[in-house]
């Protein structure tokens, strides 16, 4: 049968909730026709495996010690023994996915890991998975596109410490007060939070600082609502799904929510789940943006859209290419049902792959290059 590694995890502050992802993926995949290889991705950036790990209690307790490192080389992924002396061959992999939430792993670290080894990932690659990371980058992207979103500011953090006074004063006459502030890289609302005043925004963005080095502020939206909607592509064709209606009201939608509040998708349930309540023409919108930007940005695997809808308007608010339990939920009924979703996409990606690849070409510039001296100087 044919390997599948299931990579989750990352050095990240979304690790663990990864790992709700990796392990609800682990445990879904289709047993008749693959061997799910798990790794598991530590804070620190290196990549473990353990049969072990479809066990989420094993993650829970932090009982590590059956976990063997390892990393992967032409395709296949060897593991160190304990004094990292020997490596053990684990087999070739034929497949993977990508179930990490933010940082490295969601940001196209993983994307050109399988790339660089030649192995067919159902799961977006290097340039989107970049790109949709940072919420400025995807706020250029969605303008090119005309797909709306809300007014902001960015912020680098070498920026606010020589302009941080006149930035706070910026505030007031570009966006007006309350505003949201959000570290520009994270994910799972984590980092998030609302200042109503100027010495509340400056606490706001010092403390998204200590998270990442950019942070956005946007205009804060009165009596809006939360609406998500996903694709996904199988030979070519785009799927989209019916926007569901995640939260709603003057508060945002926080970390607590998602993953702690009742109605929570804790451990890839799907409580909560509610069609949005819009307009045909609002929810045709919405998803016309969402394949507009799935397609136009050459996707894979299943994306969630988030958006925002205030006073008759509808925001792009950020792009999940890795979504929380891969966003089945949007698709499927039944927790049964994903599992032939998952199938799908994986072999969506071996027949992508059985297209073969473009040529890779040798320019032979090599042969015409004159060295100067010792040190083989040249000069092109």
């Amino acid at each position: 049968m044919l390997k599948v590694a299931v990579l989750f995890g990352g050095k990240s502050c979304e690790n663990e909730i990864s790992v709700l992802t990796g392990v609800f993926v682990l445990n879904l995949l289709d047993r008749e026709k693959y061997v799910p290889v798990p790794v598991y991705i530590h804070t620190d950036g290196g990549m473990y495996t353990s049969a072990k790990m479809t066990d989420l209690n094993v993650f829970k307790k932090k009982e590590f010690s059956s976990f063997e490192q390892i990393f992967f080389d032409g395709g296949t992924m060897y593991a160190f023994n304990g004094a990292k002396t020997k490596i053990k061959n684990k087999g070739k992999i034929d497949a993977a996915l990508n179930c990490c939430h933010g940082g490295l792993g969601e940001g196209g670290g993983i994307s050109a890991l399988m790339q660089l080894n030649g192995i067919p990932f159902a799961s977006p690659e290097l340039t989107a998975s970049g790109m949709f990371m940072d919420k400025t980058l995807t706020k250029l992207v969605a303008k090119a596109l005309n797909v709306p979103t809300v007014e902001y500011i960015r912020v680098n953090e070498a920026d606010y410490a020589k302009r941080g006074k006149f930035l706070l004063k910026n505030i007031e006459s570009r966006l007006k007060y309350p505003v949201v502030v959000k570290p520009a890289h994270l994910g799972s609302s984590i980092g998030i939070s609302v200042a109503e005043t100027e010495e509340s925004a400056a606490a706001a963005v010092e403390a998204a600082f200590q998270l990442d080095d950019r942070v956005i502020i946007e205009k804060f939206l009165k009596n809006k609502r939360d609406v998500n909607c996903a694709a996904y592509s199988l030979g070519g064709e785009i799927y989209v799904s019916e926007p569901e209606e995640a939260a709603s009201g003057d508060k945002i939608y926080t970390f607590a929510d998602k993953y702690l509040g009742e109605g929570s998708r804790r451990n890839g349930g799907k409580a909560g789940k509610k069609a949005a309540a819009v307009s045909d023409e609002t929810r045709e919108k919405i998803r016309s943006y969402t394949r507009t930007l799935y397609k136009r940005m050459n996707l894979k695997g299943i994306v969630r859209m988030d958006f925002l809808l205030s006073e008759g308007k509808i925001y792009l608010g950020e792009v999940n290419t890795v979504p929380g339990s891969l966003a089945y939920y949007l698709f499927c009924e039944r927790v049964s049902d994903a599992k032939n979703l998952f199938s799908d996409l994986i072999d969506d990606a071996l027949a992508s792959a059985a297209a073969g690849e473009k040529r890779v070409i040798a320019t032979g510039i090599l042969q015409s290059v004159t060295v100067h001296g010792k040190r083989g100087g040249v000069r092109i």
